[in-house]
């Protein structure tokens, strides 16, 4: 039970305190001598209130009290973020009060420099726009200068630099570039940001005007700029050119070849320039080999790469890249034919393209081939059972292939000695070569006797054996009196360019050399045959494998991969065995290969 309360009598003296202590009854002797010992001065309460008035008014008290509780709990679930969000707020309070004490102020601003990652500039820099009166620049956007009123010439070797620091340490910084010989300078009392702003604007202005200036400019003289780097090339070209021809004290002296198609246009050049001499001369008047020209179809241009590695033709013959595009694609589609592998084929040339325009044209046009004879095959990433076949399949029909080959590689031998022909007799004017040569018709009657009479001995030939052998005797004996018959003919007196008994040894072995050569012709292109049958017997091998290995994800991956070897390496093969025939069995025929290209001035080095 809590002691009754006094009210106290006497009055407190400055500087004291009045406390109420409340205490049970029964420690009221311990508690006397406690506030006794401390100087406590005790004080009578006023009887003026009742225990019921004081009680009453604990109560209210206590209901304030309640009522101030729920304020307070109202408040929290009010400002809930901003209570939990307090620690974070007074740290950061913390680190922004630490980088004040580090940074340099003026009346309105702090100016703060640091480096900023090149990821985070754009977000930075955008910070200029969310804080009113914020200014963010680099170092290269500084235009801070010396304050041009003060004496403040400038000596050689000397730089200005412009520091920056916290006032505070005003005098340590004053004490630290003085010792190094620095001179102080006075910034312009007048430089305001809205200054650099108002300056930095009006740069960014003159700089629209000077880019409107350029791009007027473009506008006018399009047509000159355009051709400035064609113009210097022409210039470089005609310096070359200077140092490589005669001159004399008022002309250069300049020969060359033109091509047919151009002659009149340069024979104008005449009256176009003053005191220039142009004279022509024809082909047939020069004792020098004409450089050769080629000029092909979009389609077939490509293959001019294929044809220049063997050499270029000469201009006493027929351009042979028609006839090697056509054959070549029909070869390559033959040995590798596949509608799948054809459009992989079709799908790298096009990307090549874009790197080797070239390289890629040949693949898209041997890739069409190959798509093609896949469709005659029936072959689709070397199944047969997937699409019908428009014509056979190889691998069924073995011996058909082959014959079939042979009869093709005839065909394309009896074509090249037909244009060899043309070329010797009509482009040359050499019948002895042409009409008596291996290269020519005796040869081509050569293979057609042979032809006869390995028909004759099968049993399946509808010319009599004989007629083979009369046809041999007679091609072997216009080789081997081929340059005799021919000087007849020609009314030239001289028979033999060497003694007789040399001339006809060697003819005798030249004889030997055309049989041998139309045997390995013909067989060769047996190869063509071989490979259509060896397309399909290699992914048959990797079909096994597949088997082998369970089917199943495994079996797949083995036949894709043997689909990327098939493509890589047998396409190679394929596409080297095509070279072979056409560079070995049928240009030793037709084509000499041992001319020049014309090449203009403008694609010649001199300097090579």
């Amino acid at each position: 039970m809590a002691n009754r309360l006094n009210t106290p009598k006497v009055n407190s003296q400055a500087l004291e305190d009045d406390y109420l202590l409340l205490y049970p009854k029964k420690v009221l002797e311990d508690i006397s001598r406690s506030i006794n010992s401390l100087g406590f001065v005790d004080k009578d309460l006023s009887n003026e209130k009742s225990d019921y008035d004081i009680a009453n008014e604990l109560d209210v008290t206590r209901r304030d009290l309640e009522n101030i509780d729920h304020k307070i709990d109202d408040l929290k679930d009010s400002y809930k973020d901003i209570v939990d969000n307090i620690p974070y707020n007074i740290n950061y309070q913390k680190k922004a009060e630490h980088f004040e004490e580090s940074m340099a102020y003026g009346e309105k601003y702090f100016y703060f420099s640091a480096q900023v990652p090149e990821k985070k500039l754009k977000e930075l820099e955008d910070m200029a726009d969310k804080y009113p009166d914020t200014r963010i620049s680099n170092d290269d956007n500084s235009d801070f200068k010396v304050n041009p009123n003060k004496d403040n010439k400038k000596l050689s070797n000397e730089e200005d630099y412009l520091l920056i620091y916290p006032n505070k340490v005003k005098k340590d910084v004053s004490r630290s570039v003085n010792t190094l010989g620095f001179v102080d300078k006075d910034l312009p009392k007048d430089l305001l940001i809205k200054d650099i702003d108002e300056k930095q604007s009006q740069t960014k202005k003159r700089l629209n005007e000077i880019n409107s200036q350029i791009e007027e400019i473009n506008r006018d003289y399009q047509d000159i700029l355009g051709n400035i780097s064609y113009s210097i090339e022409y210039e470089k070209k005609s310096d070359e050119l200077k140092n490589n021809m005669a001159h004399g004290d008022e002309y250069f002296y300049l020969s060359g070849w033109v091509p047919e198609s151009e002659l009149n246009k340069f024979e104008s050049l005449e009256d176009k320039y003053k005191n220039t001499i142009i004279t022509t001369k024809d082909v047939d008047s020069v004792n020098e080999q004409p450089p050769t020209k080629l000029k092909n179809n979009k389609f077939v241009r490509p293959f001019e790469y294929m044809v220049n590695m063997y050499g270029a033709p000469n201009y006493d013959e027929i351009d042979p890249t028609p006839f090697f595009a056509i054959t070549y694609m029909l070869l390559y589609g033959l040995m590798f034919g596949d509608l799948g592998q054809g459009l992989v084929f079709l799908g790298l040339g096009f990307w090549l393209s874009k790197k080797n325009e070239t390289f890629g044209a040949i693949l898209k046009r041997i890739g069409i081939s190959a798509s093609i004879f896949g469709l005659m095959y029936g072959s689709f990433f070397g199944r047969e059972d997937l699409i019908p076949a428009l014509l056979i399949k190889p691998f069924d029909n073995i011996m058909t292939v082959l014959i079939a080959s042979v009869v093709f590689g005839v065909s394309l031998m009896v074509i090249s000695y037909i244009i060899g022909i043309y070329n010797k007799v009509h482009l040359q004017k050499n019948i002895e070569e042409g009409i008596f040569g291996k290269e020519g018709f005796a040869g081509l009657m050569m293979m057609a006797s042979f032809i006869i009479i390995v028909l004759a001995i099968v049993n399946v030939g509808p010319v009599p054996k004989n007629i083979g052998v009369i046809l041999l005797i007679i091609s072997i004996v216009m080789m081997v009196f081929k340059q005799p018959i021919a000087r007849k003919l020609e009314g030239n007196k001289k028979l033999y360019d060497q003694a007789k008994g040399d001339y006809y040894l060697e003819g005798s072995f030249s004889v030997i050399e055309a049989l041998l050569s139309v045997f390995s012709n013909l067989v060769s292109f047996t190869r063509v045959g071989a490979f259509a049958i060896n397309h399909v017997g290699l992914y048959m091998a990797f079909e096994v494998m597949a088997k082998l290995a369970g089917g199943g994800i495994k079996g797949f991956i083995i036949l894709v991969i043997g689909n990327i070897f098939i493509i890589g390496l047998e396409g190679m093969i394929v596409g080297i065995q095509g070279l072979r025939l056409e560079f070995y069995e049928m240009f030793s025929k037709y084509y000499e290969g041992n001319g020049h290209l014309f090449r203009p001035i403008n694609q010649r080095n001199f300097n090579k």
